[in-house]
């Protein structure tokens, strides 16, 4: 990679994002792919999943702006403060976007696992009233990625009962659906639609950490409210 670059979009240690830049073979401004990484919301996991994505993307001359963010844990994220997260580091591309020669007309946001869910719940929030779960985004997506993505709080905490993740989802939201269902509603993306962006699902057939059936009722909700929507189904591929 030719640039990367660490800056801190807050004052908290997980509040930072790696900007990575191609070689600039001319003066146009950059498109930029914004990666968010997934872990089912831990700290264990962070923003390094995606460094060979993003090298990737850099070689075929876009910018990247792989975030962290607080998660469960030691970080002292989960609801809400995750969702603040992600919204400030999106936002923070606003900051940079003169000094870095960034194209904000030109951001596409992925994410995998538990950063599709965020990639698909930022893609909501679009010039939205701020409220408990942070500011607005105020960058007008051109895309959204979501690979195996949660795309149903609810339906991701259903389908982990009995298993040893069964807690996962309510440490992450603060309780189970039934407990706190407003908040489920506020931060699923399958009761946000319709996003109004063009939005991309990509998702093994043999996931069996995020069965492929989330998307596909994703999708299907999704086409029923008009978005602009393509479901990727890959033949005999897992969660990764």
């Amino acid at each position: 990679m030719k640039k990367r670059i660490t800056m801190y979009y807050g004052s908290q240690n997980d509040q930072f994002g790696e900007l990575s830049l191609p070689e600039k073979g001319n003066r146009e401004k950059i498109p930029v792919v914004v990666s968010i990484h997934g872990g089912f919301w831990k700290d264990k996991y962070n923003l390094s999943d995606f460094f060979s994505l993003d090298q990737q993307l850099v070689d075929s001359g876009l910018a990247t702006w792989n975030i962290e963010y607080r998660r469960v844990g030691n970080s002292g994220g989960g609801y809400p403060r995750t969702f603040e997260d992600v919204s400030l580091a999106i936002n923070y591309l606003i900051t940079i976007a003169n000094e870095y020669s960034l194209n904000l007309k030109k951001v596409v946001v992925i994410g995998h696992s538990a950063g599709g869910h965020l990639a698909l719940w930022t893609a909501s929030r679009y010039e939205h009233k701020p409220d408990e779960l942070g500011e607005p985004i105020k960058i007008k997506f051109a895309g959204v990625v979501s690979m195996a993505g949660v795309s149903d709080l609810q339906a991701m905490w259903s389908d982990q009962q009995n298993t040893e993740m069964a807690d996962t989802v309510s440490n992450f939201m603060g309780g189970t659906p039934e407990e706190q269902l407003r908040r489920y509603r506020l931060a699923s993306p399958i009761e946000l639609l319709p996003l109004g962006v063009k939005t991309i699902l990509v998702h093994g057939d043999s996931d069996t950490k995020v069965p492929i059936e989330m998307s596909e009722a994703y999708n299907s909700r999704a086409h029923a409210n008009g978005d602009d929507v393509q479901l990727i189904e890959i033949p005999d591929a897992t969660h990764f």
